[in-house]
């Protein structure tokens, strides 16, 4: 599918979509796609993702596209809920051509409110440490950087964890 963006609306739509729609499944295939071309392969724990994990009352896939709901996919982002009241930011990725355009902000921003939607008030993200521009929307959009995991070790070599308290419903 060839998606390259002509020009970037100020505001893109974004929207929840069911994740065994086509936008989510296109997103999450160029996300993987471009993490082995970052990393060289997808760990254990980058696997196995499924329609269970971002449809309600589980979770949410949000997907941003160009003009209106039928518009190209821009980028896409899912949270699920990985324990009662915490959730799990998965696949954030955005097309090259509509990056530093406010896609991934819009999106970010989509999926938090989407997570308060679900009852989630506390949420987990991973990154790695060759995606220097997540880690700079996450600590610019509030998110807190974990060193060290809930069992006392140092998070793992490539790996960077974020964690954010959502607050009350706006």
């Amino acid at each position: 599918m060839n998606r390259s963006p002509s020009a970037i609306p100020t505001a893109p739509t974004v929207a929840r979509e069911p994740y065994d729609d086509d936008g989510p499944r296109w997103v999450v295939a160029q996300a993987e796609a471009e993490m082995v071309e970052r990393y060289g392969e997808l760990d254990d724990g980058e696997l196995g993702l499924t329609a269970a994990m971002f449809d309600p009352p589980n979770g949410a896939f949000l997907v941003a596209r160009r003009g209106d709901a039928d518009g190209p996919p821009l980028g896409g982002v899912g949270v699920r809920a990985i324990h009662p009241g915490m959730g799990q930011i998965r696949r954030l990725w955005v097309e090259p051509g509509s990056r530093g355009h406010g896609v991934a902000r819009a999106l970010m921003a989509g999926i938090e409110g989407a997570a308060r939607e679900l009852g989630l008030t506390d949420l987990r993200l991973g990154t790695g440490d060759r995606q220097p521009e997540a880690v700079a929307l996450y600590e610019s959009t509030g998110w807190e950087r974990v060193l060290v995991g809930k069992d006392g070790r140092p998070v793992p070599p490539r790996h960077i964890w974020f964690v954010k308290q959502l607050g009350p419903k706006p």
